[in-house]
C-alpha cells in the first residue's frame, strides 16, 4: 500500500526531487518563507567525489540563510571543494525543522492535478504536496513532463577529467599556487584550482589541488562505456572503470602540463581517483508546467566553461522563493509563471554563451 506524506496544511508544501546542489539550496531558500519542504534524494548523505567548484559565497549566504558562506570562508575564494560545499548545505537543511531530507530514495514516477503535485518512489510512498520541485539534474525525470517534446540535454562533444589532490600527498617543492590557472595545449584545455583542505585551510602543504582537463579526443571511449548514447550523456565514467590503456594514455599525455597541475593529474591517475564527465548542454523551453518547476540542471545545462553554472541555479532558487512568499496553494501555478517569466531569458542566454565555445572546441 502507498503512503502519503503529510505535514502542516496552514503552510505551503513542496517537494524537491534531488538533493545534490541545486535541491538543497532551493529547499533553505524556500523554507526561509515558510514553506515545508520534502527533498527526494537517490544517493546517500556519505561524501563523493567532486572537483573544485565557482562559488559566489555571499550570493549562497543570502539566499540560503546560513552565515559559514560569506565572509572571509573557504566558500568565498575563486574555487571551493564540492563535497564541501554539498556537506554545508546538507547540515543546514538537516537543522532545519521545515525541512525534511529523505536519502537513498529512488523517485519512478511524478504527477499532478489542479490541486496537488506529487512523486512516487520505487517502493511504493507518495510524496504530496502544492509544487513539485526537479532539481535531479541534466537527467532530470521532472523535465520530461514540463517539456515533453524536447526532454533529453545534448551531449557537448568532449569530456571533463577531474581530480582533487591533497597537496602533502604531492612531491612538487614548489611554491604552492595561490590563484587558478587555465593552460592550452595541443587543443586541450587545463584548470588548475587551488582548493581549501578539508579544515578549510589553505596553508602551504594543508590545501588541495584541483583539476579539470578539457579533452575532445576521446567521443569513442565515451560511446564503448555507454557514458554518451545517441547523442546523449547517461553517465560520468570513473577511474576503476577505465582500461590501463587508457590511464597510460592519459599520464602520458599529462606531461603536457606545468607543476604542481601535472604532478596533481598524475596522482589521481596512479590511484584511479579520477573521474571524466561528458559535458551536457541544455538551452530551455519553459521552467514550469501547472505545479511542476524546475531549477539548477534540471533546467538548463551551460557548459562548466561558463564559470556560471551553480551561480545560476543559487539564482534560480532565490526567485522561486521570492515568488513563493506568503503564496497559498491555489496561487502556486502564477507564481511559477512568473518565477519562469524572471529566469528563462537569462538562463537561456547562459546556455547559449556556452554554445560558441564548445562549438570552438570540439569542433
Amino acid at each position: 500500500m502507498s503512503e502519503t506524506t503529510v505535514v502542516n496544511r496552514d503552510r505551503l508544501q513542496a517537494v524537491i526531487v534531488g538533493g545534490s546542489l541545486a535541491g538543497l539550496v532551493s529547499a533553505l531558500a524556500l523554507a526561509r518563507e515558510g514553506v515545508e519542504v520534502t527533498v527526494l534524494e537517490r544517493s546517500n548523505p556519505a561524501p563523493r567525489l567532486g572537483g573544485g567548484l565557482g562559488v559566489d559565497g555571499s550570493l549562497l549566504a543570502r539566499v540560503t540563510g546560513v552565515a559559514r558562506f560569506a565572509g572571509n570562508s573557504p566558500f568565498s575564494a575563486m574555487a571551493a571543494p564540492w563535497t564541501a560545499v554539498r556537506e554545508a548545505l546538507r547540515e543546514a537543511a538537516d537543522a532545519d525543522p521545515r525541512i525534511e531530507l529523505h536519502h537513498d530514495l529512488h523517485v519512478s514516477d511524478v504527477g499532478q492535478d489542479a490541486h496537488r503535485a506529487w512523486a512516487m518512489s520505487q517502493d511504493g510512498r507518495r510524496f504530496d504536496g502544492d509544487l513539485l520541485l526537479g532539481a535531479d539534474g541534466h537527467r532530470s525525470l521532472l523535465r520530461r513532463h514540463v517539456a515533453p517534446e524536447r526532454p533529453d540535454a545534448d551531449y557537448a562533444g568532449y569530456v571533463i577529467w577531474l581530480g582533487m589532490v591533497d597537496e602533502a600527498a604531492l612531491s612538487h617543492p614548489g611554491r604552492r599556487p595561490t590563484s587558478w590557472d587555465m593552460l592550452d595545449a595541443d587543443g586541450d584545455i587545463l584548470f588548475g584550482i587551488p582548493v581549501a583542505g578539508p579544515d578549510g585551510s589553505t596553508e602551504p602543504g594543508r590545501g588541495r589541488i584541483g583539476w579539470a582537463w578539457y579533452d575532445a579526443r576521446r567521443n569513442d571511449l565515451l560511446q564503448q562505456t555507454g557514458a554518451v548514447a545517441d547523442g546523449v550523456v547517461q553517465h560520468s565514467v570513473r577511474g576503476r572503470d577505465l582500461s590501463d590503456q587508457t590511464l597510460m594514455e592519459l599520464a602520458e599525455e599529462a606531461h603536457r602540463w606545468p607543476r604542481p597541475w601535472r604532478d596533481a593529474i598524475l596522482h589521481s591517475i596512479a590511484e584511479r581517483d579520477v573521474i571524466g564527465t561528458p559535458i551536457a548542454e541544455y538551452v530551455p523551453l519553459r521552467l514550469f508546467a501547472g505545479r511542476m518547476a524546475l531549477v539548477g540542471n534540471a533546467a538548463h545545462v551551460p557548459t562548466p566553461m561558463t564559470g556560471q553554472g551553480f551561480d545560476a541555479s543559487v539564482l534560480d532558487a532565490e526567485a522561486l522563493a521570492r515568488e513563493l512568499r506568503d503564496a497559498g496553494s491555489g496561487d502556486v501555478p502564477a507564481r511559477l509563471a512568473e518565477y519562469e517569466r524572471i529566469r528563462l531569458d537569462d538562463v537561456q542566454r547562459l546556455v547559449r554563451g556556452g554554445h560558441r565555445f564548445s562549438r570552438s572546441f570540439a569542433g
